[in-house]
Parts: C-alpha cells; sequence; structure tokens
C-alpha cells in the first residue's frame, strides 16, 4: 500500500480525479473484464516516472514470492499488452481517518486484478491469468 501511495502522490490534479473512484467493488468482484475495464487512471496516462513507479510497486508486489511464479505473472501480464492495458484505481470509502493515504486500491487489466483493501483490516485479492476467457473462482 505504501508502494501505491507512492504513485498516488505523483498524480496531477487532472489525473487524481481520474483515478480517484468514490465507492470500491465488491469483494467478490474480481471476475476478469477483458477490454470492459472503467474504473480508475489508464497506465498509458502516466508519466514516465510515474509509469516507473507503477513497475515498482509491480516489483513490490511480487517480490514475496518464488521466482518462477514471478515470472509467471510477468508472462501473462505482458500477453495481455503489460501495465499499458491496465488501470490504476484509488477508492474515496476506504480512505481511513479520510487523510489521503489510500488504504483500498485496485490494479487491474484485461486478466489481471490486484485489489488491495486496508480497511476495516488487510485483505488482498490476487487473479492473474493469459486471458480474459479464464473464469476466476471467487
Amino acid at each position: 500500500a505504501l508502494a501505491a501511495n507512492k504513485v498516488a502522490a505523483m498524480l496531477d490534479g487532472r489525473q487524481r480525479e481520474l483515478a480517484l473512484v468514490a465507492k470500491q467493488p465488491a469483494e467478490s468482484a474480481v471476475a476478469f473484464k477483458g477490454s470492459k475495464l472503467e474504473q480508475g487512471i489508464a497506465v498509458t496516462e502516466l508519466s514516465a516516472a510515474q509509469r516507473a513507479e507503477l513497475e515498482n510497486v509491480l516489483a513490490v508486489l511480487l517480490e514475496p514470492y518464488r521466482a518462477g511464479a514471478q515470472a509467471e505473472v510477468r508472462r501473462c501480464l505482458s500477453a495481455q499488452g503489460g501495465l499499458d492495458a491496465c488501470r490504476l484505481a484509488f477508492y474515496r470509502d476506504g480512505d481511513i481517518g479520510d487523510d489521503g493515504v489510500w488504504d483500498c486500491w485496485r490494479l487491474e487489466g484485461p486478466a489481471f486484478v490486484w485489489h488491495y483493501r486496508g480497511a476495516p483490516h488487510v485483505h488482498v485479492w490476487v487473479d492473474i491469468a493469459d486471458s480474459p476467457a479464464v473464469p476466476t473462482n471467487t
């Protein structure tokens, strides 16, 4: 969450408006959407520095996993267009203390969902495939 908040802090006014979403999706709403992504800012709207920081976020997310799993995630993400096919959202309704430190956020691509919910306690949903046709089990 701290790494994702570094990206949030780098957003300008217009980007922030695009990235901030009023209400989080339901916890079970992690099915792949293919090209029908709507919430948050498109990664293609980020500057090179912001994009580099988002790459760092992905590295931090993957760090706890074994090297083979990290490589598989990157392969799946690449098969669907990489981070450029993703959107990043920060959710206002999950902002503990209303302090602008985003406790709930989501990085989502056509067949990639990494949903971090830090309120009222931490839950993380991770669904990744190389095609949006793959059903999720949530």
